[in-house]
């Protein structure tokens, strides 16, 4: 048996449902791995936020406020958001406020610049 270490996507481990951690560990163990550690992605969130404003700060990500639909239709017909090319100041700005919570959820999303 081949071991690894799992993490879970979270925002909240202690919101995360039960089951959802039971399925993911029932497919490493059916893979055949077994973890020697078991980490979530909120216990690296320091770490993530500063790696996202250094993808910022490269011009690589902004901060977009399509909803998941436009999101979905513009990728569909491969068209670049209209926010995707605000000023990186605007984007690390926006960033700030959705960490600190004055952006209402679901109002702002991280995004990637990638080829459309």
């Amino acid at each position: 048996m081949a071991y690894g270490a799992s993490k879970y996507d979270d925002t909240n481990p202690e919101a995360e449902k039960k089951e959802y951690i039971d399925h993911i560990e029932e497919i490493v163990q059916w893979m055949g791995w077994k973890p020697f550690k078991i980490t979530y992605t909120s216990g690296y969130f320091q770490e993530l936020y500063e790696l996202a404003v250094e993808l910022i700060k490269k011009g690589h990500a902004y901060v977009d406020h399509q909803t998941p639909d436009e999101i979905k239709e513009h990728r569909e017909k491969k068209l670049n958001s209209p926010w995707r090319d605000r000023p990186i100041s605007e984007s690390l700005k926006l960033f700030e406020d959705m960490k600190n919570g004055s952006i209402e959820e679901g109002k702002a999303t991280l995004r990637m610049k990638q080829d459309m």
